[in-house]
């Protein structure tokens, strides 16, 4: 059902969905103002708010650009000193190995010329993984007349009862979202067991990031959720634990169960494998929400 009123003591309502159920925002009918209008919808918000009064022999709303914004953000308003301050760091800003140069450099000035090696060669895998993941929003992934479907964040802070972790990349797309850890090898072998990798010197706890994974997960239904005015989301899209390995080779035979290990190269070809339960609209939305740092360390 696109459009459902719902009336309360000092309240009236008209809440607006998309035909997949995910909420657009809602109408005040008593002051007339749309609340929680992604800016990319309010074309369709309007449309579906306006069959349901015209079916109810109500007024209807203005065009698109009249939907009431705060009034902080009107215009006219002076900003205030400093600027406008959202409250919130937009991660979709981040580019790959954020933050990891800065590390380098400040190891090689504290422990000597070879420290910010670990750094560099982070900094290089999350760059490979990039451009490979690059391929999923680049044609011929688009379609003539519409924009990519699938979406990445990288470098994301997370607090996690795991502690403070960096999500390497934030994958968003129609099979879900995946949350990637990239492991930097080169020209060495990671030995692939049921509950850790082996590395060649150290390993990797498997159940650790898939725990980490569960963890994002809730975060991403409680920011959908937030986002729509509601305190659950229902059927939040499913969130998938990935570990890239770049400049390595897999052996073993091992099958870890919950987590996802690949080759950098293979990785479009394997995420696109897992389905596409998300339609177009609920991947923006799940970006919208995910690009928020708020989302992932409140």
């Amino acid at each position: 059902m696109p459009a459902r009123r719902r009336r309360r003591p000092g309240s009236d309502r008209l809440y607006v969905t998309s035909a997949d159920g995910l909420p657009l925002g809602h109408l005040d009918l008593f002051s007339r103002i749309a609340h929680d209008v992604p800016a990319g919808y309010r074309e369709h918000f309007v449309q579906e708010a306006n069959a349901w009064l015209w079916q109810n022999n109500m007024p209807p709303m203005g065009s698109p650009s009249e939907v009431a914004e705060p009034a902080a953000l009107g215009a006219g308003v002076a900003a205030p000193e400093g600027g406008w301050d959202p409250g919130w760091e937009d991660l979709a800003l981040r580019r790959p190995g954020h933050g990891l140069l800065e590390e380098a450099a400040h190891a090689r000035a504290t422990r000597g010329p070879e420290a910010d090696r670990p750094y560099r060669l982070r900094a290089d895998g999350q760059h490979a993984v990039a451009e490979a993941l690059g391929k999923l929003t680049r044609a011929p992934a688009l379609r003539r007349g519409r924009g990519p479907r699938w979406r990445i964040l990288h470098a994301v802070p997370m607090a996690s009862d795991e502690g403070d972790v960096v999500l390497d990349h934030v994958v968003i797309g129609p099979p879900g979202v995946f949350v990637l850890e990239v492991v930097t090898v080169p020209g060495g072998r990671v030995t692939l067991g049921d509950v850790e990798l082996d590395l060649g010197g150290s390993t990797l706890d498997l159940g650790r990031w898939r725990r980490i994974g569960l963890e994002a997960a809730d975060r991403v239904s409680a920011g959908l959720a937030r986002a729509a005015g509601a305190t659950e989301t229902l059927d939040p899209p499913a969130v998938h634990p990935v570990v890239a390995v770049v400049g390595g080779i897999l052996v073993g035979r091992g099958r870890p169960r919950g987590v996802t290990v690949s080759r950098v190269g293979q990785l479009p070809r394997l995420l696109t494998a897992f389905g596409s339960p998300l339609s177009d609209l609920a991947v923006a939305q799940v970006h919208e929400v995910a690009r928020r740092s708020t989302t992932w360390s409140p």
